[in-house]
């Protein structure tokens, strides 16, 4: 009997943990495999920021109500200062979930009706307000385009006063709510949506929109080391931005690395540390450490979209490897940055790092950029699953692009200096009738003008705004394009040279005789 009761008891000593390990949602499975997969997460950071010359990277992963793993990687700024992951980055349009939240609180407060017409929050004479609600805003779903933002994103970035963002929002209702019919509109992507939405905290609040995120968020979530303005970032260390020259990162100091007039929607700062709080309190309902900044039910608004593959509030959702995410990523110039939430685990990842062109994002789908292809790297690392493609690295992109210009410039100076030969070189009576005027000569020469005079036009005016934002985002290309564009100038004022020295030619052999 002793014996039978001996080895009942180590059978449930045995047993039960096995029956409580598969009873458990997996949520353990991440912390069981202690240092060794974050070995593997380090070593595959480590390769992807030398395959895509990244300056400065810092990652923060979570899980439930605790942070995993926090890092830093590489350099913040060209003294060689490290990046740590009390490091602030530009955190793009990840900060539409943060503007998503305040108003949320104010809807909670009974300060915002989300079905009502932003007509009662926002101060304009445009009917159209009457028309778009505060929800269609956070949902994406008001009808504005993307595109249409971006001459307001050049215009203002130059304002830095305090009532930028209000003139940036009044100037969205003029172009957007001039129109008053009622109408149902699909999702697109716009940064007015969440500016306007940025406004009406400030109106409703009565701060300003940073004093309410600082406030209201970011102290409650003791995010320490995030700013709504970009002195104040660069005071406490903020990571100094990069741009890509044809394959050389160089820090970029222009006047758009920082958008008063856009900060709702993209223009805040913070650390991995910081954006790991964030992330937790995502996932815990609202809730941080002792802290809460929503309601768990406004939490499950805010990361639900309205229609399966739209947008949600600040969120989209997605799958890595066919587990449910959602996610957003962001990117300003010299910034970028992604992250993620995977639900059923309770695990989410955020990834920053200090550089961004045009040329980091997949071709045909902008949203998808360097960071988005780590972060999911690492989502399928911490489940055991194969890393997946990354695309091409930046090397191999600028192989192909500075290959594709060194070819394009040599043909282009090859039949520059012919023309050149042609045109400068001796003439005689037997070849001047090569360049007599025709249509083909004519041609010929408005097509060699035609580059500089519509980049010339693009340049001097905002009729394509696209062509401006371009320019910012990958400058060097837009370099190269002018360059070539003044050699074709030149070629065609080579024709013009040998056209008129063939007029005179014939003029005067026609007097000899």
């Amino acid at each position: 009997m002793r014996i039978r009761v001996i080895a009942i008891i180590f059978c449930g000593l045995f047993i039960f943990p096995l029956f409580s390990s598969a009873g458990s949602d997996g949520n353990m499975q991440i912390e069981q495999s202690g240092d060794t997969v974050f070995s593997e997460v380090d070593a595959y950071i480590a390769r992807e920021m030398k395959r895509q010359h990244l300056p400065g990277l810092s990652i923060g992963i979570v899980q439930g109500d605790r942070i995993l793993y926090l890092k830093g990687y590489g350099q913040a700024d060209p003294s060689g200062r490290p990046v740590t992951p009390e490091t602030p980055f530009g955190i793009g349009s990840i900060g539409k979930s943060i503007t998503a939240m305040a108003v949320l609180q104010l809807a909670e407060a009974g300060k915002i009706d989300l079905d009502t017409p932003i007509q009662r929050y926002i101060p304009t004479k445009y009917n159209g307000a009457e028309f778009i609600t505060v929800r269609q805003l956070l949902n994406q779903t008001s009808g504005f385009t993307q595109i249409s933002t971006f001459s307001n994103t050049l215009t203002s970035a130059t304002d830095q006063d305090q009532d930028a963002l209000e003139k940036n929002a009044l100037s969205y209702a003029e172009r957007f709510l001039k129109e008053t019919k009622q109408s149902e509109h699909p999702y697109r992507y716009s940064n007015a949506n969440y500016v306007l939405l940025g406004y009406i905290v400030q109106q409703v609040s009565g701060q300003s929109y940073g004093d309410y995120v600082q406030e209201h968020i970011f102290n409650p979530l003791s995010m320490n080391d995030s700013f709504v303005t970009l002195n104040e970032a660069a005071v406490h260390g903020l990571a100094t931005p990069y741009q890509r020259i044809f394959g050389y990162n160089v820090p970029y100091d222009g006047p758009y690395v920082y958008i008063p007039g856009d900060a709702p929607a993209g223009y805040l700062y913070a650390s991995a540390e910081d954006m790991s709080h964030y992330l937790i309190s995502q996932m815990n309902g609202g809730r941080y450490e002792n802290h809460s900044v929503l309601s768990s039910d406004g939490i499950r608004l805010m990361q639900t979209e309205p229609v399966p593959g739209t947008y949600a509030m600040g969120w989209m959702t997605g799958r890595i490897n066919g587990l449910p995410v959602i996610g957003q990523p962001g990117g300003s110039i010299g910034f970028q940055a992604q992250t993620y939430i995977v639900p059923e685990q309770q695990l989410g990842v955020i990834v920053f790092a200090n550089v961004l062109n045009a040329i980091d994002s997949t071709l045909f789908k902008s949203h998808i950029i360097t960071t988005t292809h780590i972060a999911s790297g690492v989502i399928n690392l911490l489940n055991e699953q194969p890393i997946g493609g990354s695309g091409l690295s930046i090397t191999q992109k600028y192989l192909l692009v500075n290959g594709l210009m060194l070819i394009l410039s040599a043909w282009l100076l090859y039949t520059t200096i012919r023309t050149a030969k042609c045109c400068l070189g001796p003439l005689s009576p037997n070849n001047s009738g090569h360049t007599e005027i025709s249509i083909k000569v004519i041609s010929s020469i408005v097509l060699d003008f035609a580059g500089l005079f519509i980049v010339l036009i693009l340049s001097m005016t905002q009729v394509v705004p696209v062509w401006h934002i371009a320019t910012i985002y990958q400058s060097d290309v837009i370099l190269w394009l002018k360059i070539m564009t003044v050699l074709m100038a030149l070629k065609g004022s080579l024709k013009i040279i040998r056209l008129f020295r063939s007029i005179s030619l014939e003029k005067a052999s026609r007097l000899k005789f």
